[in-house]
């Protein structure tokens, strides 16, 4: 019985971070990017051409341009985007 217990705790552990995997749609803006609404920090995923070789300043402005989500548009500033994957000036 108590091995029984055990691989099924093991089991129900293990397929309940399968789920986790899959955090969001994969939806993302013409930008290559998405906002994180929890906290409005814009994260980019695969950048397109649109940004590459502009100013910090001018991706800024091209993420409040091209995203719909005005909550966080209004407050985006450079220190909310997430930058990793970006090549930028």
């Amino acid at each position: 019985m108590k091995k029984l217990v055990g691989i099924l705790a093991i089991l129900i552990f293990m397929f309940s971070n399968s789920l986790d995997a899959s955090a969001h749609s994969g939806r993302t803006d013409r930008l290559g990017g998405h906002f994180r609404t929890a906290n409005c920090t814009y994260m980019f995923h695969h950048p397109t051409s649109a940004v590459r070789g502009k100013t910090k300043t001018q991706i800024v402005s091209l993420i409040k341009r091209y995203n719909s989500n005005t909550k966080c548009t209004r407050t985006l500033t450079i220190k909310k985007v997430n930058w990793n994957t970006v090549k930028h000036k």
